[in-house]
């Protein structure tokens, strides 16, 4: 038995729509009458393209230009379809690139032409977006594993922090129990030396006051207790007077000097020599120290030559073989420049006056050394504990940064990109600042949130740059794109002070579009 299957072919017929009429709106053309796109009115679908505008939103003429608020749909097939107005209908230019907005047909259809151009434009897009894609996944790899490193790196400085934080608190504690004594016991031998030296000082005021009217002695010859000018003039005459010659003679131009003020003068030229004796000493004694620290040239020993081998000739400019000298005849070439040296020395030294230093006594030196070696420790573990801190607070600023939701950006933090045009060279930073030729102009400040409240990691915004003559700080935006490398593709400066790039990247590279997604989208 022959088994023949027939297959009914059911045609579905296609509605026909007027020139010019958008797809979208076929609803319109069905049956017999015509409402207007906005309801207003109805009637014969004769009346379409008739050349009459009917509706008020001009939906009744979609293919001819009566209607100036009309609307003409090129279908454009093997491209893409678009609306033009319909004011460019029949007016001798062909718009549409399959030329249906020109009736008669001299328009050349190039629709073909140009959807094979922008298919290659996918194409190259989508290979592009597959390389940046690739790029992206080691982004995010490497992102959050810098990720875990400082959160692992958080964690130890915090431990760290917080037993260093522990002994500080300790050896502060220790420092202060033992800074009290040794406080009280340096204020108490301090008072005591300062009593001694006050004794002193008063016993060598009476000394030279002493040796003061002794030398009156020398000057009052007659001991009537008045000294005449004839009396300090001889008196300065002497060689081993106390007073110059020149001070007594200043003197006597007054008359007759009372026997105090010149015990008084005497008193303290006797004490400005003595300080001036002891500067000098002291002088003396520091350069003799350095002088014994320092080797003598005539001391350095020259390594002998070895055995065997032969001195080479020494020979003048004038061709004459030049005679050495043994080298002990350089010794008073040597002493010479010993003394030279010394003499260079003596102008640079600079010995400050004699200070009384305080002396402790044992119990006190004790009391002061536990102090110390406290304050030592206290600094050590200060300096361990302020070095972790800054670690921690470094780590964590870091952290705190925002690198996308997958960590794909962290990959540009620490690089920097330029983009030159014909006037100035453009910097980006990513998470640190923005420059135009070496002026700041933005440091980092956030993502840029959409009106959603989404942020969608496509716009970085760096704020507080220089401020402008007259004008705000200035500020960049920065517009984030997929690529297949980092690079700054575009820099301007759409308003004073505020400056807009378009900037590159693989980590933008969430997925592959599709080609159509991609020729819809050019």
């Amino acid at each position: 038995m022959l088994l023949v299957c027939i297959t009914a072919l059911v045609v579905v017929p296609v509605l026909s729509l007027p020139r010019g009429a958008n797809p979208k709106q076929a609803n319109l053309y069905k049956g017999s009458q015509f409402q207007c796109a906005d309801g207003s009115q109805s009637f014969p679908m004769e009346y379409v393209n008739d050349d009459y505008c009917d509706c008020q939103d001009g939906s009744d003429e979609p293919g001819t230009s009566a209607c100036p608020n009309g609307s003409f749909y090129c279908v454009n097939k093997q491209f893409k379809g678009q609306l033009i107005s319909s004011s460019r209908v029949d007016d001798g230019i062909c718009d549409c690139c399959d030329g249906s907005d020109e009736v008669g047909g001299h328009c050349v259809n190039n629709c073909k032409e140009l959807g094979a151009h922008i298919a290659e434009e996918a194409k190259k897009i989508r290979r592009q977006q597959a390389i940046g894609f690739q790029t992206r996944l080691g982004y995010v790899a490497d992102g959050k594993a810098a990720k875990a490193r400082r959160d692992q790196d958080i964690a130890g400085f915090a431990a760290e922090h917080e037993k260093l934080k522990q002994e500080l608190d300790e050896r502060k504690a220790y420092k202060e129990q033992v800074e009290g004594p040794a406080k009280e016991a340096k204020e108490a031998a301090k008072a005591e030396q300062e009593k001694i030296e006050a004794e002193k000082k008063e016993a060598e005021k009476e000394k030279t006051k002493a040796a003061a009217e002794l030398e009156l002695g020398r000057i009052d010859k007659d001991t009537d207790g008045v000294i005449s000018p004839d009396e300090l003039l001889e008196y300065g005459k002497s060689e081993d007077a106390i007073l110059p010659y020149d001070e007594v003679s200043f003197l006597v131009e007054g008359g007759e000097i009372e026997s105090a003020t010149l015990v008084d003068m005497i008193q303290t030229q006797l004490i400005n020599r003595k300080t001036e004796k002891e500067r000098v000493e002291a002088e003396e004694k520091k350069k003799e120290e350095k002088r014994a620290k320092k080797p003598k040239l005539r001391d350095i020993v020259p390594t002998p030559a070895p055995a065997g081998d032969d001195e080479e000739d020494l020979w003048g400019e004038d061709g004459k073989k030049i005679e050495k000298q043994p080298l002990d005849e350089f010794d008073d070439d040597y002493e010479d420049m010993d003394d030279e040296e010394e003499y260079e020395d003596e102008e640079d030294d600079s010995v400050a006056p004699v200070r009384n230093t305080v002396s402790y006594d044992p119990e006190t030196q004790k009391l002061i050394d536990v102090f110390e070696e406290a304050e030592t420790l206290y600094n050590e573990a200060k300096n361990r504990h302020d070095g972790v801190k800054r670690q921690l607070e470094d780590v964590r600023k870091l952290n705190n940064i925002d690198f996308g939701a997958e960590e794909e950006f962290f990959a540009l933090k620490g690089q920097c990109f330029e983009k030159r045009d014909e006037q100035y060279t453009y910097k980006l930073c990513p998470f640190d600042r923005s420059d135009q030729d070496g002026t700041n102009i933005g440091r980092w400040d956030s993502w840029e949130v959409g009106a959603d409240g989404v942020n969608r990691y496509n716009v970085m915004v760096y704020n507080k740059g220089n401020s402008c003559w007259q004008g705000p700080q200035r500020s960049t935006r920065v517009e984030i794109i997929c690529g297949s490398e980092n690079e700054i593709l575009s820099a301007s400066e759409p308003a004073k002070c505020e400056y807009a790039y378009v900037f590159a990247t693989p980590a933008a590279c969430t997925k592959v579009q599709d080609e159509t997604e991609i020729h819809d989208e050019l």
